[in-house]
C-alpha cells in the first residue's frame, strides 16, 4: 500500500480528518510526530518518532528506510513544520517543494514581496531596535501557528517587556517581525490556489478578536456582515492572487487573514499555507461545495484537478458563527459535555471536543472546543452561542507540582 506521511507537533496537525480521507483513497497514513504517546498514533498504520528541534532530515529518512516506507506524498497542516514539509518533498521528489513556497516560510519575506509589488503600504521591520511606529504587532517571523507569541506593543517599554519575556522563555534568538498595527476589523479568507490564482470561497469576520494577544475570541461571522469588510475581502483576495502569480504558486490551499478600516484601507495580516483549522472544515465544505482537507490531500499528491470555474467566490450564506473555547490556565482539560450534547442544541451544526487537552504554555491559543452555529440574525446567533457556552461542563486539572 502507498504511504503518505502526516506531520504533527504538539498533538496538532489535523491528523484525524486527514487519516479518514486517506483511507477512503486506499492510502496508508504514517504519522511523523515528536510525542511517543501522540493521541493520533493509533489512527495511523505506523508512527515514526522525530524530535523536530534536534534531529534532521537524514535521520528521518533513515528511520523511514529502516521500516521500508517509501512515501508518495507528505501532508502538513502546521506552519511550524512547513520547512520540514518542503525538505521532505524535495528529498523524495514529491509535490510541494516548488521554490515560491519558501517565501511563505517568512513573514518578513512576504511583507517585502508585497511591498515590492506595490500591494501593501504597511510599515514593518525585522529588528525591534529599529521600530519607531506604535502601536505595533510583534511576532515570530518564521515559526508560528496558534497566534504563538503574538502581542500588541504600544511603545518602547512594551517592546522591551516582550523581549524580556522571550529571554525568560529561552527564545531570545528567534527571528521577529514588528508590524504597524492597523485599527479596524480582522477577517479570514479561505480558498485554493490554482495556476497562480487565489480563489476565495469562504470569508469570516472577527468582531470579537482579542486585540492584545490576537487570539480568536467570541464569534467568527460567516459571511462578513459589514459592507466595508466585504469589500476588503475582495481587495485582499486580489492582492493575494497577485502575490501567488508572482511566486508561481500552484496546488496550494491558503488561509489568509486581513484587516480593513472603516475608511477602506486594507492590509494583509498573514498567509497560512493550509486550510483554516477546526470548525473551518465543515464551514467551508458545505457552503463552498468543496472539502478543503480532501482538496489539500489532492494537492499534496499532485492530483488537484478541480476546474476553477466551478468555484463560487465567497458564497452568500445564512449567518454562521464559528466559535472556539480557549483554556486560560495550565493543566489538563477534562470535559464532561460531549459533542453530541452540543449538536442537540438549537442551531448547532457541528462540534469538536478535545477531552484531555494539555495546556503546557499560555503563549499561544489553547482551544479545546470548537463549534458552529447558524441563525437568522446576528442577535439570535449570539443568543445561541451563549446557550452553548452555558451548557459546557468542564474543568482544568492543574499540572502535578514539581
Amino acid at each position: 500500500m502507498k504511504s503518505v506521511l502526516i506531520l504533527s507537533k504538539w498533538n496538532a496537525g489535523g491528523v484525524a480528518p486527514a487519516v479518514e480521507r486517506l483511507r477512503a483513497r486506499g492510502l496508508c497514513p504514517v504519522l511523523i510526530s515528536d510525542l511517543p504517546d501522540d493521541r493520533n498514533r493509533d489512527l495511523c498504520d505506523d508512527h515514526v518518532l522525530l524530535d523536530w528541534d534536534s534531529e534532521d532530515l537524514s535521520t528521518l529518512a533513515a528511520r523511514l528506510d529502516g521500516r521500508g516506507i517509501e512515501p508518495v506524498a507528505v501532508v502538513n497542516l502546521l506552519e511550524v513544520l512547513m520547512p520540514w514539509q518542503i525538505g521532505i518533498a524535495a528529498h523524495y521528489g514529491l509535490p510541494g517543494a516548488d521554490p515560491g513556497r519558501k517565501v511563505l516560510l517568512s513573514k518578513t519575506l512576504v511583507r517585502e514581496r508585497m511591498r515590492d509589488l506595490g500591494l501593501s503600504g504597511m510599515r514593518f521591520c525585522d529588528d525591534p531596535a529599529e521600530a519607531d511606529f506604535f502601536p505595533a504587532i510583534i511576532k515570530p517571523s518564521g515559526e508560528s501557528g496558534a497566534s504563538r507569541l503574538v502581542s500588541r506593543v504600544d511603545g518602547p517599554d512594551d517592546l522591551l517587556a516582550y523581549q524580556g519575556r522571550l529571554t525568560e522563555l529561552g527564545l531570545a534568538g528567534i527571528d521577529l517581525i514588528v508590524e504597524e498595527y492597523l485599527p479596524g476589523t480582522e477577517y479570514t479568507v479561505d480558498g485554493p490556489v490554482v495556476a497562480g490564482r487565489f480563489h476565495p470561497i469562504l470569508a469570516g469576520e472577527k468582531p470579537d478578536l482579542d486585540e492584545t494577544r490576537h487570539h480568536d475570541a467570541g464569534i467568527n461571522l460567516h459571511p462578513p456582515q459589514r459592507e466595508h469588510i466585504r469589500e476588503g475581502v475582495r481587495v485582499l483576495s486580489e492582492a493575494v492572487s497577485a502575490l501567488c502569480a508572482d511566486l508561481r504558486l500552484d496546488q496550494l490551499w491558503l488561509h489568509v487573514e486581513g484587516r480593513t478600516t472603516e475608511d477602506g484601507r486594507t492590509e494583509l495580516v498573514e498567509i497560512n499555507p493550509r486550510p483554516g483549522r477546526g470548525m473551518h472544515f465543515p464551514a467551508v465544505h458545505g457552503p463552498g461545495g468543496i472539502d478543503p482537507i480532501d482538496a489539500f490531500l489532492s494537492m499534496s499528491l499532485g492530483e488537484y484537478t478541480l476546474d476553477p470555474a466551478e468555484l463560487e467566490p465567497v458564497p452568500d450564506l445564512p449567518v454562521t458563527g464559528l466559535v472556539y473555547v480557549e483554556a486560560d490556565e495550565l493543566g489538563t482539560v477534562e470535559i464532561r459535555t460531549g459533542a453530541d450534547d452540543l449538536r442537540a442544541l438549537p442551531g448547532v451544526g457541528d462540534a469538536d471536543v478535545v477531552n484531555g487537552y494539555q495546556v503546557s504554555n499560555l503563549e499561544q491559543e489553547n482551544f479545546f472546543l470548537g463549534f458552529t452555529v447558524t441563525a437568522d440574525s446576528v442577535r439570535e446567533l449570539r443568543e445561541r452561542v451563549a446557550a452553548v457556552i452555558g451548557t459546557l461542563d468542564y474543568r482544568i486539572v492543574p499540572p502535578p507540582s514539581a
